[in-house]
């Protein structure tokens, strides 16, 4: 069995509208260029902050943490992190909102919604079974 995690983009526009992890990776989401996962800078991402949240994979494991982006982040439509007005991202506490995930939770981020995939693949399955003829 060799775990992997996916993220898919089931709502809203990512550069890359499907992710596939088998090793650990720590990732930034947000509209900077230099963001892992980058939402695309229109007017309907006007709510996503520069860096907006960071995913730590180290598949099955993944856990989502919010770095004080202004709108918040959500996993399945719960709210996990939002600073206050008035205060930057440097001087919210992001380590106290966040969450693990588990396999079909969805994290919004503005309107850009994804889909976590978990799963063991076999790889065994994946390999084509030839029969063995004796003659």
């Amino acid at each position: 069995m060799h775990p992997h995690v996916t993220l898919q983009a089931v709502k809203g526009h990512l550069e890359e509208p499907v992710l596939d992890f088998e090793q650990p990776a720590h990732c930034v989401v947000g509209r900077a260029e230099d963001c892992d996962v980058h939402v695309m800078p229109d007017l309907t991402n006007i709510t996503v902050s520069r860096h907006h949240c960071e995913l730590d994979i180290n598949p099955p494991h993944v856990r989502v943490r919010d770095l004080g982006s202004l709108f918040g982040t959500y996993v399945n439509g719960e709210c996990i992190g939002q600073r206050p007005e008035g205060i930057s991202p440097e001087e919210a506490r992001p380590g106290d909102a966040q969450r693990e995930l588990t396999d079909g939770d969805e994290i919004q981020v503005g309107e850009v919604v994804m889909r976590v995939g978990i799963e063991e693949k076999d790889e065994e399955a994946d390999q084509v079974a030839v029969p063995l003829l004796f003659f």
